[in-house]
């Protein structure tokens, strides 16, 4: 793991996935105040800020971690994903996307037309490919020691390590999913997927 005002954790992954030029992304995001109003006038009082993004591109997934300011963590991410030009996630209402394109409000309202908090550097450059979920994929499967989604927050105060370990099980599902992985990498990411333990050896930051 990297020091300074983002941490990032490099995880190699064997074999071989379609990765050179797309990058696999995956956030976590908590909610945080915020300050401003829809057309209508309506305040919008609580938005969502990305603090982990899990990143696999060119036979590696990568960890950035927020440890510093916003706009550190965005441009680690960006630093990250380039030199990619697609960037493939899923998510319902283009959640990661819009997110790091600073435009996200909550997901019963529309999208803003215009960034109103940080966004990520370049997002507005690459190509986004939102994929669906899909609970009938052969990638879609329990994870034992897992912790829902919807927790990551609240789990992320209290036992960071159980995030970290989530977030690159999310970016190996999409991997699996979505980029063809051989034999080799398919066997390694259903380890990651299998055992919770080897999956968080592999964030060990004395390794």
């Amino acid at each position: 793991m990297e020091n300074g005002h983002v941490g990032i954790y490099h995880v190699p992954v064997p074999g071989k996935f379609l990765g050179d030029n797309v990058a696999y992304l995956d956030l976590e995001t908590r909610k945080v105040p915020c300050d401003w109003s829809f057309p209508s006038g309506e305040k919008l009082r609580r938005r969502w800020s990305a603090f982990l993004a899990g990143v696999a591109l060119q036979g590696e997934i990568s960890i950035v971690e927020a440890a510093g300011s916003e706009k550190d963590f965005l441009q680690a991410v960006a630093d990250t994903v380039y030199p990619a030009d697609t960037v493939i996630y899923r998510a319902t209402r283009q959640f990661d996307e819009m997110i790091l394109k600073g435009r996200f409000t909550n997901a019963r309202r529309a999208l803003a037309a215009e960034p109103f908090y940080p966004a990520m550097p370049g997002a507005e450059e690459l190509t986004w490919d939102c994929r669906k979920h899909d609970p009938d994929s052969a990638w879609q499967q329990a994870r034992p020691g897992d912790i829902p989604s919807r927790d990551v927050p609240v789990h992320y105060e209290l036992n960071p390590g159980l995030v970290l370990v989530h977030l690159l099980r999310d970016v190996a599902e999409l991997i699996g999913a979505y980029g063809q992985p051989d034999e080799t990498c398919e066997a390694w990411l259903r380890k990651v997927l299998d055992d919770p333990v080897f999956t968080d050896s592999l964030l060990d930051p004395a390794l």
